[in-house]
């Protein structure tokens, strides 16, 4: 069973996490929000779609790209707006043309994968010059190794100096 009807700690899903969860990751969306008025926006590791919809409130349009086919056929079902759109596809192989957004936002996707440079060789490939690029993902040194804590989604952490 996927995420959008069992979770199981890789995706957030608005309706089954904690609202200590929801505000970590709500936040990202809601200052991201402030800088795509106007734009057309890709949301790469858009999972269950929540994220999406809230910037296409004021972009001129949203594409929610997901690596998961379950989880891109609920977010299509769940969330319809003229201007928000999503679709199936990688980190590292981005549905669209050259230069074809001008804000591409990623919230805690580069620890899920090892193609971090074939992702930013798509993010500048799809990014329309004088765009902006809005990039999270938890530091290694405070999520794991202080912790001890070990997330078995977790492929490749940074730290702040990588």
């Amino acid at each position: 069973m996927n995420d959008v009807t069992e979770p199981s700690g890789e995706r957030y899903i608005p309706t089954l996490m904690s609202p200590d969860v929801a505000v970590e990751h709500w936040h990202r969306y809601a200052v991201a929000a402030r800088f795509v008025a106007g734009r057309r926006v890709l949301d790469i590791a858009s999972g269950e779609g929540y994220g999406s919809l809230m910037l296409a409130r004021t972009a001129a349009s949203v594409l929610g790209v997901d690596i998961d086919a379950e989880t891109v056929a609920e977010a299509r079902r769940r969330y319809v707006r003229d201007n928000l759109a999503f679709a199936e596809g990688s980190a590292a192989a981005m549905p669209l043309p050259d230069a074809s957004v001008d804000v591409v936002v990623s919230f805690e996707t580069l620890e899920h994968h090892d193609q971090h440079e074939e992702m930013f060789r798509e993010i500048r490939r799809v990014l329309a010059p004088g765009g902006l690029c809005i990039v999270s993902t938890p530091d290694r040194a405070i999520y794991s190794e202080r912790t001890g804590y070990r997330n078995p989604f977790h492929v490749r952490e940074l730290s702040a100096a990588e």
